[in-house]
């Protein structure tokens, strides 16, 4: 052990405070400082079966009564840990107890990040919040453990030691040499201290293999070397050093992932395996322990890597046999995804046919499926075909990803095969999964529905409890899902909610970050920017700490994020969120998450002035769902409206009006609003308002689109000549976007939503702080001087004569009557002057007029 006493000191220093994390990666040696630097203390090392209250706090009453903390009269001697604190009274039982402690006490938790169970963390951070002045805790763990360590620190409460802290110093790197029997020169310990930059491990890997060598001169400078050479070199010369007992040990166990004393005696056909392996960690930097009781192990990645490559060089006529020996060990034990994968390693396909079919449901619900159709693809087709219960089971797979074509053949190749009697119930339960599956994709609530009955109804026969609540958890979240394709808001926000109490109480963690991530879309679309996307940051929070940051489904949690972002005028989040959406999406088949992500791609391009690029979006998306069937039921207009918007900010107004046309049985509330913006370009308000004054009295539209329509209704009053109107329809917008804060819809109507806003608050309104914050937004927007481009081509005599009329309250209608031509001539010339104008509407064109001088200034 070399001492290391700027550490030491560290440690010592923080236990005067009431809390010391020291958080480092394996191999930095967390454990070791703080053992030599606290002679005194309560130590629970935490393992993974003490992740829950009861016995977390029971170990830490034991260790306080060890460490001789706890005086025979002390509440702490009588108080015994809660086995179901559902009153949350053990928590402050326990603060007391220690408060009246006659000196303090260091309790130490090693390998804090194992606890993961909201009940201990809770109580932890109770804990952590109320620390008395008599307990001084430290904490070690490989990760910031989700703890309120920010309130800690700003409270002045915490000490915190991290890696870098913890990396050697050239000195020390130079005992810890030393104390393997090593003296080097100086330049040969910089040289080491540089390439490990002061890893524990790396040093102790390089002191190992230096032990015995006549040239250490030679060993530095080619461990000076390319990264992988030096590391495999590196590891050869530990290995070969090795007896050939303990040297064939190596290789066997190299073949899996971790390694545990059982294991590896069914891989070595011996009795010693948990001794070698606890040997090994004791004595070598490149074994490592997994969990808080040193029953699971790992080698280290490099070493890993090198010893399974010399294991197929070496034992290439044995490795089938291994492969099959941890198979079995693993199914035996319901670890189905080892099992498959060491199965397919050994050619055992009846082996890997019956894991798979016997776990299905279980490898879904965990998030498996794409990995088990990976494996599965080494195994010979006709041998999967032949068996109905894994093709169903490669169907739900391909469901799981939207590769409907492939669970469509994997379905057939179900329904044909035979399925013995006895399995015939878990043949049946997947086959209906896959048709909950494929009324998911498909948007269709009542077939969900259907599917969902019949699979909670086969799994009745025959599941346990526990099944049938993680059977429910998966059933509410595809249901919810489903509903929010089919636009049923309310009832998709019921099953998903469902579907993250469920989730969390089963530990379906896969189940909990899909559910989050709908759920955060379902927010948003309901409530715009109101809500605080806490389901979207939890997803994506749940996904990063199980390693799935990159998993399809947080594709949805990103889209809501940045749909959140966008309504909320910050477009570079917005920006960030929609391509970290994109990315996950692109590993799914997934028709819905497609719209949503180009639908709003194509409104942000419109939104920053590059309405082309937009339509270029719906272009690619239309193209790559062609051969994908009908569009949904919701797509055709959505994107005929979104089109069509675009087409009018580009000036294509006749491109526009039959974009329209070819939806004109849609009646949804996006086609007419686009209808309404068609007729405010063509200078046309009164239809634009005869459009939108029924839909502004629909109550029950959903916040966001209430807002939209409102505020486009208070422009088609104004550019009509009711200003009354406009002021109550702008009144009745800002009312609700001061509670959902949803502020795009007033900036995108540009400068005369800027007039109408400017004129609210002379007229007076509810809302000034508001409209403040939307004028400044339009002000941001503006550019920083104006320049007015000409016109490139001029106005014919006709179209002077329309413009005159441009700037008063006559309609169309009228402005032709005045000029004795037809109203369909009006509004040809309109689309010309705005054409050459480069405007989409009545009052731009007014605007750009009167800045060119072919209209006088306002008085």
């Amino acid at each position: 052990m070399v001492e290391r006493p700027r550490l030491t000191q560290r440690v010592q220093a923080g236990i005067q405070r009431p809390v010391t994390l020291v958080c480092a990666p394996a191999g930095s040696g967390k454990t070791a400082l703080v053992a030599t630097s606290v002679e005194r203390a309560a130590w629970v090392t935490l393992e993974a079966t003490e992740d829950e209250p009861g016995r977390l706090w029971d170990a830490v009453l034991t260790a306080l009564d060890l460490a001789g903390a706890v005086p025979p009269d002390s509440a702490l001697a009588g108080l015994a840990a809660p086995v179901n604190d559902s009153r949350d009274t053990f928590m402050p039982l326990l603060v007391n107890a220690l408060a009246a402690l006659p000196e303090p006490v260091v309790l130490v938790l090693d390998d804090v990040h194992v606890l993961r169970s909201r009940g201990c963390l809770a109580q932890l951070a109770f804990l952590l919040l109320h620390t008395p002045d008599t307990l001084r805790l430290v904490m070690t763990a490989r990760s910031d453990p989700p703890l309120p360590l920010h309130v800690l620190r700003v409270r002045g409460r915490l000490e915190e030691i991290r890696a870098t802290d913890l990396a050697f110093t050239r000195d020390e790197a130079k005992a810890l040499l030393e104390a393997h029997g090593l003296t080097l020169e100086d330049e040969l310990i910089e040289a080491l201290h540089t390439r490990t930059e002061g890893w524990g491990a790396g040093l102790r890997l390089a002191a190992l293999s230096l032990q015995g060598r006549d040239d250490p001169a030679t060993f530095v400078a080619e461990f000076a070397g390319d990264d992988r050479v030096v590391a495999d070199y590196l590891l050869a010369e530990v290995l070969d050093r090795q007896p050939p007992k303990l040297r064939a040990f190596l290789l066997r166990t190299s073949l899996v992932d971790r390694i545990c004393g059982s294991l590896a005696d069914a891989l070595t056909g011996d009795t010693h395996g948990a001794d070698t392996l606890a040997m090994l960690e004791r004595t070598n930097g490149f074994v490592l322990g997994v969990d808080g009781h040193r029953e699971w192990f790992r080698y280290h990645r490099l070493f890993g890597k090198l010893l399974r490559t010399r294991a197929e060089r070496e034992l290439h006529a044995k490795l089938a046999t291994l492969h099959a020996r941890a198979a079995r060990w693993y199914a035996e034990r319901c670890a189905a995804v080892e099992a498959l994968e060491h199965a397919v390693l050994a050619g055992e396909h009846d082996l890997a046919v019956e894991v798979v079919a016997a776990h299905w449901f279980d490898l879904y619900v965990r998030g498996d499926a794409a990995a088990v159709r990976e494996l599965l693809t080494k195994v010979p087709a006709e041998r999967l075909e032949r068996d109905a219960e894994l093709s169903a089971a490669l169907a739900c797979a391909a469901l799981d990803v939207g590769d409907t074509d492939s669970a469509e053949l994997h379905m057939a190749h179900a329904e044909q095969a035979d399925h013995p009697d006895s399995r015939r119930r878990r043949y049946l339960e997947t086959m209906a999964l896959a048709g909950l599956g494929i009324a998911r994709l498909e948007g269709d609530f009542d077939a969900a529905l259907r599917a969902a009955d019949a699979l909670l109804a086969e799994a009745a026969t025959h599941a346990g409890p526990e099944e049938d609540g993680a059977r429910e958890a998966l059933v509410h979240a595809m249901l919810g899902e489903t509903a929010l394709w089919a636009h049923d808001l309310e009832r998709a926000g019921q099953e998903l909610h469902k579907a993250v109490a469920g989730a969390r109480a089963h530990q379906l963690d896969y189940v909990a970050v899909s559910a989050l991530s709908y759920l955060a879309l379902h927010d948003v679309m309901l409530h715009g920017p109101a809500d605080d996307q806490g389901h979207g940051q939890q997803a994506i929070e749940l996904a990063a700490r199980r390693g799935w940051c990159k998993i399809p489904q947080t594709a949805c949690a990103h889209a809501a994020l940045a749909l959140h972002a966008f309504y909320d005028l910050r477009p570079a989040d917005a920006a960030e969120h929609l391509e970290r959406a994109r990315g996950a999406a692109a590993r799914l088949r997934r028709r819905q998450l497609d719209f949503v992500i180009a639908h709003l791609d194509a409104r942000m391009h419109g939104a920053g002035g590059e309405p082309k690029l937009g339509i270029r979006v719906l272009d690619d998306y239309e193209a790559l769902h062609r051969h994908h069937g009908p569009p949904l039921v919701y797509e055709r207009g959505a994107v005929a409206a979104m089109r069509a918007r675009l087409q009018i900010q580009d000036g294509a107004l006749e491109e526009a009006a039959l974009t329209l046309a070819s939806v004109e049985d849609d009646r949804s509330m996006a086609v007419t609003a686009a209808d309404a913006r068609l007729a405010l370009a063509s200078g046309d308000p009164a239809e634009a308002v005869e459009l939108l004054e029924p839909a502004g009295d629909q109550l029950a539209m959903h916040a966001v689109t209430r807002v939209e329509t409102l505020v486009l209704l208070a422009i088609s009053y104004h550019e009509n000549g009711e200003p009354g109107r406009a002021t109550r329809a702008l009144e009745d917008a800002l009312a609700l976007a001061e509670g959902n804060r949803h502020r795009w819809p007033f900036l995108e109507l540009g400068r005369p939503m800027e007039e109408l806003l400017r004129h609210q608050i002379r007229a007076g309104t509810a809302h000034r702080a508001l409209v403040g914050e939307l004028l400044d937004a339009f002000a941001d927007r503006a550019p920083a001087t104006r320049h007015v481009a000409p016109l490139l081509e001029p106005l014919s005599e006709r179209e002077q004569a329309i413009l005159r009329y441009l700037p008063t309250a006559l309609s169309n209608r009228e402005i032709a009557a005045e000029l004795f031509v037809t109203t369909n001539t009006v509004k040809t010339h309109l689309r010309s002057i705005y054409r050459k104008l480069d405007v989409a509407r009545r009052r731009e064109a007014v605007e750009r007029a009167r800045d060119l001088r072919l209209l006088s200034s306002r008085r």
